[in-house]
C-alpha cells in the first residue's frame, strides 16, 4: 500500500485521487462511454472490486462479454435516467462537462469523476508501474503484465486494448499494478507511479498541449514522481525518452544499445525469432512472435519492468512466447485465398511506418496494401507530409476521410493534404464503401496480398467488414 508521505502529490493546487475517494464496495458506479478501451478495463476492475457497475455508450451497448460476465449492466445511448440511484459517475474525456447525464448527476449530489482520475483512485494505493510513451505503451503494458504473471507476481493490470490471454482489457490481482499511462489530456498526471516506464516521446496530442515543450514537461513531471522509489525505466533508443530520463534523474535504460542497463538482442534460431535480455538480475530469453523492431524494444521494456518489480528471472524465460499482440495491434482478422486482412491502431506517422515495416517482415512475399484513416483534423494538418512519407512503405495506399473524433473541422484540412504531400504521388483518396465490398476483395486476390486497415477511429469496423467479405468470397469459415 501507499507509504507515508505519498498522498497529495501531483498537479499544483490539488492532490491525486486514491482508494479513499471511491465509495465503499457495494455502491453503484455508472460509466459513461463504457465501450472505450480505457473505460472497459476500469469497469472490469470496479466490478471485481465489489461495485455494482452500469455503463452506457453513444454508439449502443458495447459487445463486452467480459463485463456482462461480471454483472455489468450495459445500455445504449445516453439518458439522464441512467444516473438515478448511483453513487459515482465516471465519464470519458469525450463527454462534455455540460452533458445532460453529468448535469443530472451533479444536481442529485452524485460524485462525478473523469476516467483518468477514477483510474488513479483505483490504482494509486498500490505499488504502481505506469507505462507511458507516444508509441508502444499498450503493447508494452500487456507484455509487462504477462511477464509479471509468469515471474511469480500477481499483478493488477489495466491495458488500452483487449489482451487475448485474458480475453479482457484488465486483470484483477494484487500488487503490483501495471497500468497504461496515457498522455492524452494529461491523463497520466493523475497517477502516482513507483516505476515510471517511458517508451518514447515524439510530438503528439498537441491539441492537448501548448507545444512540444509543454508535452515534454508533462512527461518529465510524470517520471519525476518515481524518483526515490523504483525510479525511471526509459528507452535508450529514443531521444525523447532519454531527455525525459535525464531531466528526472534516478533512471536506468533499456534498448539495443550495448551500454543500456537492460540490453536486448534479437536472435534467430531455425526461423524462430527470440529476444535475449541482458539484465543486472540475470539473462532472460524468450521466443517473440510479435514482429518488428519496435516489439523487440517493447519486450525489453516489459521484461525489465517485471524484473524491477521483483519477478524471478528464471521464470521469465519463455514468458512472451505465446504473446501474439493486443487487439488492433497488427491483429490478423482473416487470411484466405492469398489475402490477409489486418487491423491496426497506427495513427501517428512513426506508428504507420513501424506497422508497415513489421508487415513486410511478416509477409515478405506479399503485396502490401494500406488503408489509412487519418484521426483528428489537427493531427492531419500537423503531420500530412510525415503521413505521406510513411504510407509510401506500402505498395498501394488508400487514404480515407478524416475521422474527426472530438474535433470540429478545420477549414482547408482534409485527407487531400496527405495525398498531395506524397513525393511523386502514389497515394489515392478513397471512401469507406470502396475498401470493404466484394469487388474490392476480388481486386486484391489478383496477387498474394496483405491489406492493413490503420487508424484510431472507426476504420476497425471497415477491417472487420472486409474480413467478412473475404470469408464469404472464399467459402466462409474463420
Amino acid at each position: 500500500m501507499r507509504p507515508e508521505g505519498r498522498a497529495g502529490r501531483g498537479r499544483p493546487g490539488g492532490g491525486l485521487a486514491g482508494p479513499e475517494d471511491l465509495p465503499v464496495p457495494g455502491a453503484r458506479v455508472h460509466m459513461m462511454g463504457v465501450g472505450g478501451a480505457g473505460m472497459r478495463g476500469l469497469a472490469h476492475l470496479l466490478a471485481d472490486g465489489g461495485y455494482r457497475v452500469s455503463g452506457c455508450d453513444r454508439s449502443g451497448p458495447p459487445d463486452a462479454p467480459e463485463l456482462v460476465d461480471r454483472g455489468v449492466e450495459l445500455m445504449g445511448g445516453h439518458d439522464p435516467a441512467h444516473v438515478r440511484g448511483t453513487d459515482l459517475v465516471v465519464h470519458t474525456a469525450a463527454v462534455p462537462d455540460d452533458h445532460a447525464e453529468l448535469r443530472a448527476a451533479r444536481d442529485a449530489g452524485v460524485t462525478v469523476m473523469g476516467r483518468a482520475r477514477a483510474t488513479g483512485a483505483v490504482v494509486n494505493g498500490r505499488r504502481l508501474a505506469g507505462i507511458t510513451g507516444t508509441h508502444g505503451k499498450t503493447t508494452t503494458t500487456a507484455m509487462a503484465a504477462l511477464a509479471c504473471e509468469a515471474g511469480g507476481l500477481d499483478p493488477t493490470a489495466l491495458v488500452g486494448g483487449r489482451v487475448p490471454a485474458w480475453d479482457a482489457y484488465a486483470r484483477t490481482g494484487g500488487d503490483p499494478a501495471v497500468v497504461e499511462a496515457d498522455e492524452y489530456d494529461r491523463s497520466f498526471l493523475e497517477l502516482d507511479p513507483d516505476l515510471a516506464v517511458v517508451t518514447s516521446l515524439e510530438p503528439e496530442h498537441l491539441e492537448s498541449y501548448g507545444d512540444v515543450s509543454d508535452l515534454e514537461d508533462a512527461f518529465t513531471e510524470f517520471a519525476a514522481r518515481a524518483s526515490g522509489r523504483d525510479g525511471v525505466l526509459y528507452c535508450a533508443d529514443d531521444e525523447g525518452a532519454a531527455r525525459v530520463a535525464g531531466a528526472s534523474g534516478d533512471a536506468v535504460s533499456y534498448g539495443t544499445d550495448p551500454t543500456a542497463s537492460y540490453h536486448v538482442e534479437e536472435r534467430r534460431r531455425g526461423g524462430v525469432r527470440r529476444c535475449a535480455l541482458f539484465a543486472p538480475e540475470g539473462r532472460v530469453e524468450t521466443v517473440l512472435p510479435a514482429p518488428g523492431e519496435h516489439n523487440l524494444l517493447n519486450a525489453a521494456a516489459a521484461l525489465a519492468t517485471a524484473l524491477r518489480l521483483g519477478a524471478e528471472p528464471e521464470r521469465l524465460n519463455g514468458s512472451l512466447e505465446d504473446f501474439t499482440g493486443v487487439d488492433r495491434r497488427l491483429q490478423l482478422l482473416a487470411d484466405r485465398g492469398g489475402v490477409a486482412v489486418v487491423d491496426d491502431y497506427a495513427h501517428h506517422p512513426t506508428e504507420v511506418r513501424a506497422a508497415l515495416s513489421s508487415l513486410r517482415d511478416r509477409y515478405p512475399d506479399r503485396r502490401l496494401v494500406a488503408v489509412f484513416q487519418p484521426h483528428l483534423f489537427s493531427r492531419t494538418r500537423d503531420f500530412a507530409g510525415e503521413f505521406a512519407g510513411a504510407l509510401t512503405g506500402a505498395d498501394r495506399a488508400v487514404v480515407l476521410p478524416v475521422y474527426p473524433a472530438r474535433e470540429d473541422p478545420i477549414p482547408g484540412v482534409d485527407s487531400g493534404l496527405i495525398t498531395a504531400s506524397a513525393d511523386g504521388g502514389g497515394l489515392e483518396l478513397g471512401e469507406p464503401e470502396d475498401v470493404t465490398d466484394g469487388s474490392w476483395i476480388d481486386d486484391l486476390t489478383g496477387a498474394a496480398t496483405v491489406v492493413v486497415y490503420m487508424g484510431a477511429g472507426d476504420v476497425t469496423e471497415l477491417a472487420h467488414a472486409a474480413a467478412r467479405s473475404l470469408r464469404a468470397r472464399t467459402g466462409g469459415g474463420p
